[in-house]
């Protein structure tokens, strides 16, 4: 059963991308750990790429990293409902439009956890939390 969905962020840590040591060894142990339960949002991986790419990484390589994340985890994807959903998160709580997005998805598909470095974290937004390994 699926219950956390995973943000950019942490997938950029364990890539490596930018970032020291720790981080990217705690976001590797919190992808481990959360492996049998977790999803990504389409977003991720494109937002995945997108950091990759500006950090001169070859389009190739990316490619390759990013269809072993979508042979690894279940990807859910947004519809217009997640758009309609994650502007009244915006709304109502205050949270930046993308990381809105990612909580819309994780909502519609009864799912508890988001971990993310981004976000509202440590806070519960109807029944979803944002949770960071760091």
């Amino acid at each position: 059963m699926i219950t956390t969905l995973v943000d950019t962020n942490i997938l950029v840590y364990a890539a490596g991308v930018n970032t020291d040591k720790a981080h990217q060894a705690a976001a590797s142990a919190a992808l481990d750990e959360i492996r049998p339960v977790g999803a990504l949002p389409v977003q991720a991986l494109s937002e995945f790429a997108a950091v990759l790419l500006r950090h001169n990484r070859p389009a190739d390589e990316i490619q390759r990293d990013v269809q072993a994340l979508a042979d690894t985890w279940p990807v859910l994807h947004p519809t217009a409902r997640t758009v309609a959903d994650a502007l009244g998160c915006v709304r109502d709580h205050h949270v930046h439009f993308w990381d809105a997005m990612v909580w819309a998805i994780a909502a519609e598909h009864g799912l508890s956890t988001i971990l993310s470095e981004d976000g509202p974290t440590g806070r519960s937004i109807q029944g979803v939390q944002f949770v960071s390994p760091f």
